[in-house]
């Protein structure tokens, strides 16, 4: 019977020592050291034994059961550490990693709204015509031809560097004052 407990024993530890993860580990434990394993059925025989050789099996039971226990501990510290090693190096940050360039700033919220009417344009075929922002003096006054002259608007004396009108005193058919100044 000792020559059984310890091939069960050495049989048991090389198991645990085969075990890959932490749910085959706790698998083999429960084959090995549960209440249907085969250190549980010689434990149960103990009874029937005699005093002198009750004792030395009990000893070899208990030791075997030990020595198992301490065989899966170890294992259980050696794959934990390894998956949290695993783990950390999943995780790892690479400090050396060039970070992409970070934008300054955004458009404006009226650009971009122009922008995105612009591709709604676009996308129902009109063209955008690109010109100057500045219209000058003779488009802004000028041009137009339902205007007679001698309105007091008309009256006034523009700048053509400048888009602000300089009032000054009508020089038109009318002594008064014009109304833009």
């Amino acid at each position: 019977m000792l020559d059984q407990i310890r091939a069960i024993a050495d049989a048991g530890v090389a198991r645990l020592g085969g075990a890959t993860s932490l749910d085959e580990l706790r698998s083999f434990e429960s084959e090995l050291l549960g209440k249907r394993s085969e250190l549980s059925q010689l434990k149960a025989k103990l009874g029937g034994l005699d005093p002198d050789e009750r004792r030395t099996s009990g000893q070899a039971v208990n030791e075997a059961r030990t020595l198992i226990e301490g065989a899966a501990e170890r294992r259980r510290a050696e794959l934990a550490g390894a998956e949290r090693a695993a783990r950390v190096e999943a995780e790892r940050l690479d400090l050396t990693e060039v970070a992409p360039e970070r934008r300054l700033g955004h458009l404006h919220l009226v650009t971009q709204a122009i922008e995105r009417l612009e591709d709604v344009f676009v996308g129902l075929g009109f063209a955008i015509a690109e010109g100057p922002e500045v219209e000058t003096d003779w488009h802004n006054f000028g041009a137009s031809t339902s205007r007679p002259t001698t309105r007091p608007a008309t009256c006034t004396t523009r700048s053509t560097s400048s888009t602000a009108s300089q009032a000054r005193r009508c020089s038109g058919p009318t002594p008064r004052r014009c109304k833009c100044g």
